[in-house]
């Protein structure tokens, strides 16, 4: 889809009546947004049209309820003499203009494309000065975001008419646009792996899905990929144990993406502490963390080019392993990967923003499987930070491939660690499915992450992770289990990843199982929370 912005309004086209009737021609279609007091938005930019709006408004008794529609399809014209496709009109109500949140934004945005896509090329939306720049962003995204379809498997497709988006408003808005685009990129090639059904996208397909981004962005990305073999000289005893399951091998997934020392102030300057070549794929182990973060000992944290990691739950499917899940829905853990997918996408959307920061996304891979090789309850097994594990149900797997990544990407010292997964159905019954659940052991990635959240409209909700309840996590055989029974089951997950995470090391986890995709008939990937990590991204770039 082709978006831009215009300073423009549409052209009526004008054809000579031939002999044989002219191929008709879809028209163009301007698209007025109105509000619940009947006002026009970007009025001023429409005065040509002012008599006809007018004139619509009253005779359809339309009064700008949110996603309410009339269109005028112009069909009048001198017949004999010319054929004219005069722009048509959409009216499309956007409510209470001071209560445009991200959700109604959404709305509008579907209801613009949806009303148009069957029977125009292109169409106009008129926004002049009404919307603040955020929301122009996210107007924007949504617009884009109402496009995304995943129809390659069906024998009949059909393609929209429409083709192109023109987004009347100012010129200083440009970068805006450009960021949206970027981040649609990227929301896409998410959507794109998770919708993948699970004989097509497993462990080796992410991590070709990595190496293409890599040859594509050769200045911007390096990526390396460890198989079993590698896992296994780590001590990654958690991860394995989700792998060993199944026939295809788990792969671990680095992508390093060097914005910083690409783009920045100092960019011939070597990276300390922050993205190192992994020429080496079993580097040592680095120094615990004890100093403060607010400190001297600062720099053991990182300095301004160390990366910020980001840390992707990749199980390609999740049939529960010897804890096996009911069939019923069943097919829709080909989304478990959905952690994974967003931290692909986001790097995608990074490479095309060139947005001047050092991030590292790490896909924790693997496909959970019943065989006779593997993980039984009651299995313990050792992660890499040499904490022993006992296994109760094997379908709490998540947590242990994340598990050994959060030990070993520590070891780029990074300003932060953000882990994503579709973790725990709990976090479906606590927060539906409108709001990522948050968890964090830092409060300045927590406030960062909250106000991206509210700048994103991809939404999350601070949880807590009290001490008292790490005590659900006791194993009289082993340092801990994997499970800490049905209370508080999100908060005892997100309990077990701390475990991992060094002192001293800020870290956040975000639990999207109720946000990564829709259930049901219309079962797909959504894309979430790449926008909020792109947003969360810029705001951390442009501090820096």
């Amino acid at each position: 889809m082709n978006i831009q912005l215009t300073q423009s309004l549409p052209k009526t086209h004008t054809q000579k009546i031939l002999k044989k009737e002219a191929k008709s021609k879809d028209a163009a279609c301007l698209v007025v947004l109105v509000d619940d007091k009947k006002n026009i938005l970007a009025e001023a930019a429409l005065s040509d049209y002012q008599t006809r709006i007018e004139q619509l408004i009253e005779v359809s008794h339309f009064n700008g309820k949110a996603c309410e529609t009339v269109a005028d399809y112009a069909l009048a014209g001198d017949k004999k003499t010319t054929k004219q496709n005069p722009v048509q009109l959409l009216l499309v109500g956007v409510g209470n203009v001071d209560k445009l949140s991200h959700s109604v934004l959404q709305k509008i945005a579907n209801t613009i494309y949806q009303s148009t896509q069957k029977r125009v090329d292109s169409i106009t939306v008129a926004l002049g000065d009404a919307l603040e720049e955020n929301q122009f962003g996210q107007l924007a995204l949504n617009l884009l975001a109402a496009t995304y379809r995943f129809d390659k498997y069906k024998s009949e497709q059909t393609t929209p008419v429409l083709t192109d988006i023109y987004l009347l408003a100012d010129k200083s808005l440009q970068a805006a646009l450009e960021f949206a685009q970027a981040v649609f990129a990227g929301q896409s090639l998410t959507r794109d792996v998770a919708n993948e059904p699970g004989n097509i996208c497993f462990p080796a397909y992410m991590a070709e899905q990595a190496q293409e981004m890599a040859n594509t962005y050769p200045d911007l990305l390096k990526v390396t990929v460890l198989g079993e073999d590698e896992m296994s000289a780590l001590g990654m005893g958690c991860f394995l144990s989700v792998a060993q399951g199944s026939t295809k091998e788990g792969k671990l997934v680095l992508m390093e993406y060097q914005g910083k020392s690409a783009f920045g102030s100092n960019a011939s300057a070597k990276v300390t502490g922050g993205l190192k070549a992994l020429a080496d794929k079993l580097p040592t182990k680095k120094a615990s963390k004890k100093a403060s973060k607010n400190s001297d000992a600062n720099t053991q944290t990182g300095n301004n080019d160390a990366p910020i990691v980001l840390v992707g739950k990749g199980v390609t499917f999740d049939s529960g392993g010897i804890s096996i899940k009911p069939g019923a829905a069943m097919d829709e853990m080909k989304f478990d990967m959905g952690g994974s997918a967003s931290v692909l996408g986001t790097i995608k959307a990074l490479c095309e923003a060139r947005l001047p920061i050092n991030v590292v996304g790490a896909l924790a891979c693997a496909e959970n499987m019943p065989s006779g090789d593997a993980t039984r309850p009651g299995d313990i097994v050792k992660a890499m930070n040499g904490t022993s594990v006992e296994i109760l149900n094997t379908d709490a797997e998540g947590r242990l491939v994340l598990a050994d990544t959060l030990c070993y990407v520590q070891r780029y010292q990074p300003k932060a660690i953000i882990d994503v997964a579709t973790l725990t159905g709990a976090c479906v019954v606590a927060l539906g499915h409108v709001r990522s659940a948050v968890y964090s052991n830092d409060e300045d990635v927590l406030f960062d992450l909250e106000n991206a959240s509210n700048l994103s409209g991809d939404l999350i909700w601070h949880m807590p992770m009290d001490d008292e309840y790490q005590s659900q996590l006791e194993s009289p055989i082993a340092d801990l289990q994997n499970i800490g029974g049905k209370a508080g089951g999100s908060i005892t997950a997100a309990c077990f990843l701390s475990r991992f995470v060094e002192e001293g090391q800020a870290w956040a986890h975000l639990d999207i199982a109720g946000t990564a995709w829709n259930s049901g008939t219309n079962k797909a990937a959504t894309g979430r929370p790449v926008p909020l990590f792109m947003q969360y991204l810029k705001n951390s770039a442009n501090v820096a």
